[in-house]
């Protein structure tokens, strides 16, 4: 095969990345400009909004068992306060065998509007399988 043969795939690969950096340029040239001019009124619409009662819950949850390296059992209230949310989170404090014997806790965390953990209390400690009520 001669040396020209070998290098048409080569240039033909070339010319084909050129061509799809072109429309890419192209392409996102247009929206770049665009996100720049739209992108301070994402901001203000994302500062003002507030989380859901899921998405605190969600963060309250990975905050917590991130901050103290304990398992979560579940999110057990979840209710709005002054600039985010106070959820109660239930973590595993002891493991025992056999596992009716765990030493369960319930934590209040609080989480800002964006999510971020500000405070957290444990309320109270008790072994598994014990109602709230006893």
């Amino acid at each position: 095969m001669s040396a020209s043969r070998r290098d048409r795939p080569e240039r033909a690969r070339g010319r084909l990345e050129d061509d799809l950096d072109e429309d890419y340029e192209a392409e996102y040239e247009d929206a770049e400009y665009e996100e720049d001019e739209s992108e301070p009124r994402r901001r203000r619409a994302g500062a003002s909004r507030r989380l859901s009662a899921a998405e605190a819950a969600a963060a309250a949850l990975r905050e917590i068992t991130a901050l103290t390296a304990k398992s979560a059992e579940g999110v057990t209230s979840v209710r709005p306060a002054d600039g985010g949310w106070v959820a109660g989170v239930e973590l595993l404090e002891a493991r025992r065998i056999p596992s009716s014997s765990d030493t369960l806790a319930l934590y209040e965390v609080e989480i800002d509007d964006e999510g971020n953990l500000t405070s957290y209390r444990r309320v109270q400690r008790y072994p598994r399988g014990r109602s709230e009520a006893s």
